[in-house]
């Protein structure tokens, strides 16, 4: 998978990968609004799904499940 982030008219973040990456990232989250996993770690919410994304350095994007209660991260958004 690969990012790219653009800025002009309109801004925002693309994710791009192939139909089989899309496919499994889609069924890791119809699958954790069927069973949402419990946090691993008190007041975070717990991880439904993961992604390496390549370009000059490789990190992991992750998906997590909004929870009662998980109050951590705090939004880096305004």
């Amino acid at each position: 998978m690969r990012m790219h982030r653009y800025r002009g008219k309109e801004n925002g973040l693309m994710v791009i990968g192939t139909s089989s990456e899309l496919r499994a990232l889609g069924e890791s989250l119809i699958a954790a609004a069927n069973d949402p996993p419990a946090p691993l770690v008190k007041d975070w919410p717990p991880q439904v799904a993961e992604a390496t994304v390549t370009s000059s350095s490789e990190f992991l994007l992750s998906f997590h499940l909004e929870v009662l209660g998980a109050s951590n991260p705090k939004s880096n958004f305004p």
